[in-house]
């Protein structure tokens, strides 16, 4: 897979004699303009948002950061990250639709004079010509972005407005779009789905392979919950196989984001389930509660990376997510019954767990 290179738009030149005064509050201002990127990237290819917006990349920290043309008519773009300062991203859109799914985070996004909060656990449809999201600094915003042509999305995923509330079919039947954005509960299944998306660890080519088939999956996810809003919206009656997934789903957020575990009721958001769902669930799979269930994995990899040896105590502490040596090694001992040591002796093999 080669890495696509969209040259950033030119910025207007001074005035001879002018000076630029800088002003330390405000957010730095991006454009991306995605019919022009799809068109530029060729099927598969990644364009590194460094490259598609100069400098956007220094205002985020992330493993990857950018776009991606999944099929010829479908841009992918993974939201994991961390700001590292307050920017404002105008986004030209012509006659695509935007399905944004975010599990964690938050940003405002103006449509025109009108501002809405993006919100985790909710799934955002629309398609107006031209958006701005402004974000600020401090914000770890996890998710998301899928834009598709409109008219595939009726031809070759065979969407029917007809389902859709009559204020929003326009999003689907306009090539001029809407200033509204419908939203719908973002199921288990769809946390899911973008869960599995931003953990692939997969190098390329089978990255790319792998993020084009779930982009695929979740927008038929997506088609099929437009199909029966009244049903999304329905009181929920969660099955037992379903629970379990949830379930899975959770352990699996928690061996992942070791570093920073989300709260219980968090968690709970993010798999679709209440509270007592979710902690009756991890005490029937696992004998324990989520909380004991999540430090056990943290005090787990904490022991492993000792056996290594390649990392300070205090380092190690750090990477399973405490702040200090002292309350890493009174963890540590509390879970263990020793202290924290490097080396292969760091736990007598016959301890137990």
């Amino acid at each position: 897979m080669k890495e696509c290179t969209i040259p950033a738009p030119p910025r207007p030149p001074l005035a001879a004699g002018k000076s630029v005064e800088v002003v330390l509050d405000e957010p730095r201002k991006f454009a991306v303009d995605f019919p022009a990127l799809r068109s530029g990237l060729g099927l598969g290819e990644f364009a590194a948002s460094e490259r598609v917006a100069g400098g956007l990349g220094q205002a985020v920290q992330a493993r990857e950061h950018g776009y991606r043309r999944v099929d010829a008519h479908t841009l992918l773009h993974l939201m994991n990250f961390e700001v590292r300062e307050p920017y404002r991203l105008t986004m030209a859109r012509a006659d695509l639709v935007c399905i944004q799914a975010i599990i964690a985070g938050t940003y405002d996004r103006w449509i025109g004079p009108r501002m809405d909060p993006v919100s985790p656990h909710m799934l955002q449809i629309s398609n107006t010509p031209v958006s701005t999201a402004n974000v600020q600094a401090g914000s770890r915003l996890r998710g998301v972005l899928i834009v598709c042509d409109r008219q595939h999305l009726l031809d070759h995923y065979r969407l029917n407005p007809e389902h859709v509330p009559p204020a929003f079919r326009p999003i689907f039947l306009s090539r001029e779009g809407s200033p509204e954005v419908f939203q719908l509960t973002l199921t288990a299944t769809g946390i899911g789905l973008v869960d599995q998306m931003l953990a692939c660890r997969y190098p390329e080519p089978l990255r790319g392979i792998f993020l084009g088939v779930k982009t695929v999956e979740l927008l038929c996810h997506v088609v099929a919950q437009l199909q029966q809003p009244q049903r999304s919206a329905a009181p929920r009656l969660i099955g037992e196989n379903a629970r379990r997934k949830a379930i899975d789903t959770a352990a699996d957020i928690y061996r992942r984001e070791i570093e920073n575990p989300p709260r219980i009721d968090q968690l709970a958001l993010r798999v679709g389930l209440n509270r007592n769902e979710l902690t009756g669930g991890f005490r029937e799979a696992f004998g324990l509660t989520p909380h004991a269930f999540a430090q056990a994995r943290r005090m787990e990899r904490a022991r492993d990376l000792l056996r290594e040896g390649r990392l300070s105590i205090s380092e190690i502490g750090r990477r399973v997510g405490y702040e200090g040596y002292s309350s890493f090694a009174r963890a540590y001992h509390a879970h263990f019954g020793h202290a924290p040591a490097l080396g292969a002796a760091a736990r007598p093999p016959d301890a137990a767990d």
